[in-house]
């Protein structure tokens, strides 16, 4: 994690095409991305079972929503083992706003609906192998 974290806090993003940015291969590497925001309603919780995730909102603040995996019982869309990834249709327990220059990390045992908010987003999306 002091990896990525030191790599994000030493390279300028603004000008940088989207893509993946690999540090260590498939067990260490960042996402780049360019996304469009959604509501709370429109927006599903999701959940990873093999990485970590660190959000980092690079245009504007950004809202999130969190459950704990442990209050949600079987997924709407089943996990999905090659792109490490499941999804639950219900709104969040809880939601707040990361705005740039924060992160958030989520962990397996978390579900999280991230990209939340009005207009475009640039963000980055750490995935750090568990």
């Amino acid at each position: 994690m002091r990896e990525m974290l030191e790599y994000i806090v030493q390279h300028d993003f603004s000008q940088q095409e989207a893509g993946r940015i690999l540090l260590d291969g498939d067990d260490l590497f960042i996402n780049l991305d360019e996304v469009g925001l959604k509501t709370k309603e429109q927006q599903r919780l999701e959940f990873h079972k093999n990485y970590i995730d660190i959000q980092v909102p690079l245009l504007q603040a950004e809202t999130m929503g969190w459950t704990a995996l442990s209050d949600l019982t079987t997924p709407d869309i089943a996990y999905n083992p090659e792109r490490d990834c499941g999804f639950y249709t219900q709104a969040a327990k809880e939601y707040f706003c990361v705005k740039p220059g924060q992160f958030t990390i989520f962990f397996p045992e978390d579900t999280h609906a991230p990209i939340i908010g009005n207009g475009k987003q640039r963000k980055l999306v750490g995935k750090i192998r568990i």
